[in-house]
């Protein structure tokens, strides 16, 4: 099978899906900095190939920043929907379903909201030049004077205003995002940075995804997270939590697996494993962030890949999507979303280490199509 557009060739089993940078469907896009962080020029945003790519290859989107909590919920009753707007107008004109991503997020929340009198914390200012330092969790805590009762106030307010606006165009509401902490499994806490927590106790999850069922009744209810594909104890983690929050009737029907992955690990069978984990539970399962990258470690230098290496890539790509098609078939697997549209645009250029170009997706930098799209789009 070899169908114009990707989507084409998986519609009959799932969605395909890509998160979309802001230049793709904001005309207005523009940056606070004219240099890239190795000193280039920035590019001329209106005359890429990812505005076209991401219109005619993906029957799903979603916005890769601006739909997170800091960049709409500016104030107490002060919320900025131009850029999210600007995404479900794109998505309706391509006829693609749309996702929101995330209502509730340890990290990406405004400052303002944990401060007693709405008070946005001066943050140091971003230089992609610099290495981040982050605060301390003791720093983080003695900043949070809001009390809980008000906070619940706040956030169920942001819940609804953000449900009102969009519960007709959104198919799929990432409502609680990277809850399991890498120390122990559990729950986070402000040791992992969880304000939430913090304020409001283990029960916010409960209370938000409620919210979330009052607010967004035609949306599926996604509870996301990273590696529960590649580490036991944090997919254990999460099953645990899963079977305490249905128990108690809360309405999470989704578990979203990140998968942001490498040519080397996980192995199929472990992804596998992990859905058909969650689908055993009566839940569906999403891929939400998917990419594949080149390096397995982070002391691997910065290095030019050969073309065995993209075509490794590519039947990595392959043999996963095989597993995606089977799982869908079972009737678990309903979407799987790339976190990207061409590789001179994804995050792993800068993570885990800065300025070490990565090639993780389907298109190139120059948008031209890779060996994993080519086999994608053929079996």
């Amino acid at each position: 099978m070899n169908k114009n557009f990707l989507f084409e060739n998986y519609k009959d089993d799932f969605r395909v899906g890509a998160a979309l940078a802001g230049f793709i469907y904001d005309d207005d896009f523009s940056l606070p900095w004219k240099k890239t962080p190795d000193g280039k020029d920035l590019p001329d945003f209106k005359n890429l190939p990812d505005k076209e790519i991401a219109s005619k290859h993906f029957n799903l989107i979603v916005a890769e920043n601006d739909t997170k909590m800091e960049h709409v919920y500016r104030g107490l009753n002060d919320f900025n929907f131009d850029r999210a707007d600007k995404l479900v107008k794109f998505g309706k004109k391509n006829g693609q379903d749309i996702r929101w991503h995330t209502l509730v997020w340890h990290s990406q929340s405004p400052d303002w909201i944990f401060d007693a009198d709405c008070k946005a914390q001066p943050r140091p200012k971003w230089d992609p030049n610099k290495p981040f330092v982050p605060p301390t969790p003791e720093e983080i805590a003695a900043k949070c004077t809001v009390s809980k009762e008000e906070l619940e106030r706040r956030l169920q307010n942001y819940i609804f205003t953000v449900g009102d606006r969009y519960k007709n165009d959104i198919c799929s509401v990432d409502v609680v995002n990277e809850c399991i902490s890498d120390k122990n499994f559990k729950l986070r806490t402000i040791e992992d940075y969880s304000r939430w927590s913090l304020i409001l106790g283990d029960d916010y999850i409960e209370k938000a995804f409620f919210w979330a069922k009052d607010a967004f009744p035609k949306s599926n209810l996604v509870i996301n997270d990273y590696n529960l594909e590649m580490i036991k104890g944090k997919r254990e983690g999460m099953r645990d939590l899963l079977e305490v929050l249905l128990r108690k009737g809360v309405p999470v029907d989704t578990v979203g697996l990140q998968m942001h992955i490498d040519i080397k690990n996980p192995p199929v069978a472990e992804i596998a494993e992990t859905i058909e984990m969650f689908g055993k539970m009566g839940l569906r399962v999403i891929v939400t962030e998917m990419e594949v990258s080149m390096y397995t470690s982070r002391e691997e230098a910065r290095r030019d890949f050969t073309a065995a290496e993209l075509e490794e890539q590519a039947e990595r790509y392959r043999s996963i999507f095989e597993c995606f098609r089977q799982e869908a078939r079972r009737g678990i697997l309903q979407d799987v979303v790339l976190w990207g549209v061409t590789d001179r645009f994804s995050w792993k250029n800068n993570f885990p280490v800065p300025n070490r170009p990565d090639a993780p997706l389907l298109f190139d930098t120059e948008g031209k199509e890779k060996p994993a799209f080519i086999r994608l789009s053929s079996f």
